[in-house]
């Protein structure tokens, strides 16, 4: 058998007699994609395994695996396949639907294409309609499930990434994984096909377990489903927590920078490494025996170049699941910002957060807001536009942002803000937390004159750039 492209998980419990050997031999009648059938049995009392059995002797790319104990309920067995399948791909085929002609090499061809899950269209043949089918949107995902399981391929790194299935919910498990999924940034697309055909029966689970409804100002009547789509944990299981990465870009004012980190240091909650570069002429040693890793213009080169050159090596590290920049002359004024901060990316990859900013005249909190939300029992307000004292993202959502090196200050804020709304950020502004300017914007003017002059006068070209990593 050739290595295959795509592992089918379909798990069962006594369906041997007529809804397993359909799906077997639909997916036996699949064209032009290697693959292998990985059968589940979750100790079915039936004939199952010696259907399966039979099947296997005439194809050796169905494989017979039987659970310990019988789970009830499908998350467990299809975890079990997930362990047992050696593909990038996974189909998780339901064993009461027929898999089309062609839908496999259709959904693998799409998937090629560098997406994380790829889905189609399902069709009902009991009533001879259509399943719901809509193209990916993460916030009507959040309000209804439009996405079926055995129409979705996966890769198994994303779901390995999320820890699989819950298997402690009672329904709508297919709606959770689809959302954390999503949450966590991987990406979707939609094949505009029928890939399989569902018949609706007495022992489905759908019929067997009935579902609370709720009625939706502008969709009408909607499941409510038995978990928090918003608040709900992307990641299940034990996994290493985030590891964060905080860069400082240092622009003399070197009192400033010391309290800064002192501050943040006394005040996150949870651990963070430094990294650090000196834009300026003054700056003493204890930045770069404070910091993971230091980069010494000892002239000001602009924050363009200074970020870029800071995040190629952040990102070059490989370990950093969060970025966040801080300015040198932040004060903080709430504890275990970053503890909570990290707590809502573990429920939301695609946040591009900051705490709410004090002090700022002319946009109080930071930018003006278009909306309120909830994270579990967080307010988050959402903006447009996150301000440069304080960013948080994922590092996966910086590896593909470079600023301009052609301005010295003022619009890498804006750079990044769009940056990541292109991507499906969230820039949102967290008020339980809080920070200002070390003695306000007008404070500053007045003690450091010459800095705000220079500030002014001061430019840079995309000629004067240095190479990139030209570091100490």
């Amino acid at each position: 058998m050739a290595f295959p492209r795509v592992s089918i998980i379909t798990s069962t419990y006594n369906r041997a007699n007529y809804f397993l050997p359909r799906c077997i031999e639909s997916v036996q009648k699949q064209r032009n994609v290697n693959y292998e059938h990985i059968i589940v049995d979750d100790c079915s009392t039936d004939n199952t395994k010696e259907v399966v059995k039979e099947y296997a002797k005439k194809d050796s790319r169905i494989k017979y695996f039987r659970t310990d104990k019988n789970f009830g309920s499908d998350p467990g067995p299809k975890n079990l396949g997930i362990k047992k399948a050696i593909a990038k791909h996974i189909l998780h085929l339901d064993d009461d639907v027929i898999l089309r002609r062609g839908a496999l090499q259709s959904l693998y061809k799409l998937a090629r294409d560098g997406y994380d899950v790829v889905y189609g269209d399902m069709w009902i043949d009991t009533i001879g309609k259509p399943g719901i089918a809509h193209d990916f949107d993460l916030q009507f995902l959040s309000l209804r499930n439009y996405i079926d399981t055995s129409a979705a391929l996966i890769k198994k790194s994303a779901l390995e990434y999320i820890g699989g299935w819950d298997e402690t919910l009672p329904k709508f498990v297919d709606w959770n994984l689809f959302v954390r999924l999503a949450k966590a940034g991987f990406t979707f697309k939609r094949l505009p096909k029928y890939t399989f055909d569902y018949t609706i029966h007495e022992n489905a689970k759908s019929q067997r377990i009935k579902s609370e409804m709720y009625f939706h100002p502008v969709l009408g009547q909607l499941f409510k489903p038995t978990f928090d789509p918003v608040a709900c944990k992307i990641r299940l299981g034990k996994h290493k927590p985030p590891k964060v990465a905080i860069f400082t870009i240092h622009y003399d004012r070197e009192d400033y920078s010391k309290e800064t980190y002192k501050q943040m240091k006394e005040t996150a909650g949870y651990d963070f490494d430094w990294f650090s570069v000196n834009n300026g002429k003054e700056m003493g040693k204890w930045v770069k025996s404070a910091s993971k890793f230091f980069i010494d213009y000892h002239q000001n080169k602009g924050i363009s170049k200074a970020s870029n050159d800071i995040l190629d090596v952040i990102l070059s590290c490989q370990e950093y699941d969060i970025i966040i920049k801080i300015d040198n002359d932040v004060e903080f004024i709430t504890y275990n910002w970053l503890k909570d901060l990290v707590d809502l990316w573990e429920r939301n990859h695609l946040i591009y957060a900051s705490p709410y900013v004090e002090g700022l005249l002319d946009n109080p909190g930071g930018a003006q807001r278009i909306g309120r939300a909830f994270i579990g029992d967080t307010l988050v307000e959402i903006t447009r536009h996150i301000g440069g004292i304080f960013a948080l993202a994922s590092a996966k959502g910086y590896e593909d942002l470079e600023f301009k090196d052609s301005h010295l200050h003022g619009m890498q804020d804006l750079e990044a803000s769009n940056h990541f709304i292109k991507k499906g950020y969230m820039p949102c502004y967290i008020p339980k937390h809080i920070i200002k300017h070390r003695d306000t914007t007008i404070g500053q003017q007045n003690k450091y004159k010459d800095y705000f002059e220079r500030r002014k006068t001061e430019k840079i070209t995309e000629t004067q750039a240095f190479s990139p990593k030209s570091t100490s």
